[in-house]
C-alpha cells in the first residue's frame, strides 16, 4: 500500500509538471534551408537576448515579443542629430561620428523616428491599417513585436531640422547611401529588393550593426534580412502549410488584432515609389490579442491535458496495487 501511495503521489507530481508547460510557446531553434518566403506568422526570433542586438532579426515572420525593451537608451540629440528620440548607447558613438561627417560634408542629419516600444508600434500600425487598409499597412509598415525600431538600433533619417524622410537622389539621404556602412549603420529595405525584405523601399532607414558586421554585410551584397538569416538566425520556422492560420489569405482590410497568424501574405514583385506616408500615430495603443488555445470546458489544452494523463496513470498504478498478491 505503501508503495502504491508512493506512485500516485509521482504520477500527481507528474501531472503538476504538465500543467507548468507554457500553452501556445512559439517555436524556437540556424536558420535552416533558403531564406523563408514573406507571410505573416508569429515566431520568436532568436538570438533576442540584448547582447545579441548586432544580429537579431525581426521580419514579417519573427518577432521579439512584447516585453522587449533594450536596458541601456539614451537621447540622439547630443549625437549632432535633430529631431529627438532614442537609440542605444552601443550605437550613440558611431552616430555621432557619423553625423559629424555628413555635416562636413553638407548634409547634416536628423530623425524622423528612431525607438519605438510595442505599444508605440502597435498604435502606429493600427493608424496606419485604419487609414489604408491591411494589406497595404503591411508593405510599409511592421505589426508590433516586429519592428526594427523596437530593437533601440534604427534611425528613419530626415534632413536636419526637418521632419521629411531622406531619398537617395539628393542631400543627407544620398550621403547616407554610400557612407553609412562606414560607421556601421545599413539600410534595411533597398530598392528593388522587396521579395527578400518584405517591405518596400525605404531610403531612410537604417540599422545599427556595429562597424566590423556592417562592413561584412556590405561587402556580400546581400540585404541585411539575407545575410542574418544565413549566419546568425536560429529559430526554427516551419513551412508555411504546418501551422495555424495558414490556410487562407487575409480578407480585404482586417485591424491589426484580427491579422491570421500564418497568413499567406506575399510581397509584391514590383516595386512602388516609396510616396508620403501618414504622420505617427496617436491613436491609444490596443490591447496585444489574447493567445488562441484549444479548451475543454472552458479550461486551456495544457491543463485538461495534463488532467487526463494524470488520472490515466493514477489509475493504472491503482490497478497494480490492487491486483498484488494477498490482497482482499
Amino acid at each position: 500500500m505503501l508503495r502504491t501511495a508512493r506512485s500516485l503521489a509521482a504520477s500527481f507530481a507528474l501531472g503538476a509538471a504538465l500543467l507548468t508547460i507554457p500553452a501556445g510557446a512559439p517555436p524556437a531553434a540556424l536558420g535552416a534551408g533558403p531564406l523563408p518566403a514573406c507571410r505573416l506568422d508569429d515566431i520568436l526570433t532568436a538570438p533576442k537576448d540584448y547582447d545579441s542586438w548586432s544580429t537579431t532579426l525581426v521580419d514579417w515572420i519573427l518577432t521579439v515579443g512584447p516585453d522587449y525593451k533594450p536596458p541601456d537608451l539614451v537621447s540622439i540629440s547630443n549625437a549632432g542629430v535633430t529631431g529627438g528620440g532614442q537609440i542605444r548607447q552601443l550605437a550613440f558613438d558611431d552616430l555621432a561620428a557619423m553625423a559629424a561627417a555628413a555635416a562636413k560634408a553638407g548634409t547634416p542629419l536628423g530623425n524622423v523616428s528612431s525607438y519605438r516600444s510595442y505599444r508605440t508600434q502597435q498604435a502606429l500600425f493600427n493608424s496606419y491599417v485604419d487609414g489604408y487598409g491591411f494589406n497595404r499597412a503591411i508593405t510599409f509598415s511592421a505589426r508590433p513585436g516586429h519592428s526594427e525600431h523596437q530593437l533601440g538600433i534604427t534611425i528613419d533619417f530626415a534632413p536636419a531640422g526637418q521632419s521629411v524622410f531622406v531619398t537617395e537622389e539628393v542631400g543627407a539621404g544620398k550621403w547616407l547611401s554610400k557612407n553609412a556602412w562606414k560607421y556601421g549603420w545599413l539600410m534595411s529595405y533597398p530598392r528593388g529588393k522587396r521579395a527578400l525584405t518584405c517591405y518596400r523601399y525605404e531610403p531612410w532607414h537604417y540599422r545599427y550593426f556595429g562597424r566590423d558586421l556592417a562592413a561584412k554585410i556590405h561587402a556580400s551584397g546581400l540585404t541585411t534580412r539575407e545575410y542574418l538569416w544565413a549566419n546568425f538566425t536560429t529559430a526554427v520556422v516551419p513551412s508555411a502549410s504546418s501551422g495555424p492560420g495558414k490556410s487562407g489569405e487575409p480578407s480585404a482590410s482586417p485591424s491589426a488584432s484580427e491579422a491570421p497568424s500564418g497568413a499567406p501574405v506575399t510581397a509584391a514583385p514590383t516595386e512602388a515609389a516609396p510616396g508620403s506616408l501618414p504622420p505617427l500615430g496617436s491613436a491609444l495603443p490596443a490591447s496585444p490579442p489574447p493567445a488562441s488555445n484549444a479548451t475543454l470546458f472552458g479550461l486551456p489544452a495544457p491543463v485538461w491535458i495534463g488532467g487526463a494523463l494524470l488520472a490515466v496513470v493514477a489509475i493504472g498504478l491503482l490497478a497494480v496495487g490492487l491486483r498484488r498478491p494477498g490482497r482482499r
